[in-house]
């Protein structure tokens, strides 16, 4: 009976410490899975389609931004290389079509929220989506389609005054705003001296009864010569604009070695468009001259 009552006591024991090692165990297991899920980043991704020279920006509102891996042709994309990590925010942009991954690792031991945002070339920011954190990391991988800008195309009933119009806005927008500051200084000057010079001739030889009054051709003849005077000075403003931070740059740069930041006036197409003008109103004005048999009236 001694023996009996020995070995279920004995069984009973085993039992016990069995049931006790499955339990710690199963304890340690379970706070392995949790710590590991606290520490697995969790993971998101996002496909945006941009046009060339749109925006893409990633912000949070903490420091979370631990890195920044992205996936494309570098050559042709523009992003703060020296950003410092952690950071708050990454902008990344391409001017060529193609298709880029940019990877961006957070992490934050506070709660923090993460904002993607399209900014496009006027300026209109778009919330493309965003996420909360209590804590904790997050993998996030933003897809990117770079596509060419769609073509402006006017309506069907539109006018040749509306196409004239667009015409006329694109090839403005090719002059800096000093220029076309320049132009418009030096048209009202001359328009309002030439206007007063040409009343005042007139109205001479008028009260000159030797001298007859200007006929249409002359009047004509002598406006072309105050537009070709008009875009000769224009022409010789912006050569010596140019021309003088050029050499002022020069000599700064090979003979201080100072490096000055200057906003750069030089531009091969405004010089070789104001030339271009003067030659054809030096024509207008020679035309003029020749076919009607019109003499410089300054010569009278």
């Amino acid at each position: 009976m001694v023996n009996e009552h020995a070995g279920q006591s004995t069984a009973a024991v085993s039992w016990r410490i069995l049931s006790l090692i499955v339990m710690i165990v199963l304890v340690i297991g379970l706070t392995t899975g949790l710590a590991r899920a606290e520490t697995t980043p969790v993971e998101r991704s996002e496909s945006v389609d941009l046009h060339t020279g749109d925006w893409l920006s990633v912000s949070s509102d903490r420091e979370s931004i631990q890195s920044v891996e992205i996936i494309g042709n570098l050559s042709a994309v523009s992003f703060p290389s020296d950003l410092q990590y952690p950071a708050n925010s990454f902008n990344l942009t391409s001017y060529a079509q193609g298709q880029y991954s940019a990877r961006l690792t957070f992490d934050f031991p506070s709660e923090y929220h993460v904002f993607i945002m399209v900014n496009d070339s006027s300026t209109t920011r778009k919330e493309v989506n965003s996420y909360y954190f209590s804590s904790g990391g997050l993998l996030l991988t933003v897809d990117l389609d770079f596509k060419a800008p769609d073509l402006v195309t006017l309506g069907t009933n539109a006018t040749g005054w509306d196409y004239f119009a667009n015409w006329t806005t694109r090839f403005g927008d090719a002059f800096p705003l000093w220029v076309k500051l320049l132009y418009a200084v030096l048209a009202i000057q001359f328009i309002a001296v030439g206007y007063k010079w040409i009343r005042f001739e007139n109205e001479s030889r008028q009260d000159k009864s030797s001298m007859s009054r200007f006929d249409r051709g002359n009047l004509l003849y002598l406006w072309s010569e105050v537009l070709y005077k008009l875009f000769l000075t224009a022409f010789l403003a912006i050569a010596a604009t140019m021309s003088g931070q050029f050499i002022l740059l020069s000599v700064l740069k090979f003979m201080f070695l100072a490096q000055v930041n200057m906003l750069s006036l030089w531009d091969l197409f405004v010089l070789g468009f104001a030339a271009g003008i003067v030659v054809i109103a030096y024509g207008l004005k020679l035309c003029l001259e020749k076919s009607f048999d019109l003499k410089p009236l300054f010569q009278d």
